[in-house]
């Protein structure tokens, strides 16, 4: 039993993933939206290239987000910690740039973005 706030942060393990799920989900929808030669929808991809840190880090983020969900499956253990929840949060944060890329390219096809 929890209580204080320990129930408090029980209660929103799971509905801040879905939160977290259908906030990428309505940026895929803009990205779709708004796709054209020189948006931002179709052409963010351009500011990993000329900021490495952010681009190393987001690799970063996806390789041990991946990793721990990967190991989540074979030890199930691990889906009770704080981890296995960041690194769910990790992986919708990675779907979710993939996703509003192919969404942005489908409705625009491959733009100018330099």
């Amino acid at each position: 039993m929890t209580f204080g706030s320990d129930a408090v942060k029980a209660g929103w393990k799971w509905p801040l993933i879905l939160l977290h799920l259908l906030l990428w989900a309505a940026l895929a929808l803009q990205a779709y939206r708004t796709a054209g030669a020189y948006k931002f929808a179709s052409c963010w991809q351009i500011i990993p290239i000329y900021f490495p840190p952010l681009s190393m880090l987001l690799w970063a983020i996806a390789l041990s987000s991946f990793l721990v969900v990967l190991v989540a499956i074979f030890h199930p253990s691990v889906c009770r910690h704080a981890s296995f929840r960041v690194a769910c949060h990790g992986m919708i944060l990675t779907a979710g740039l993939l996703v509003c890329n192919y969404s942005a390219y489908a409705a625009a096809g491959q733009v100018s973005c330099l």
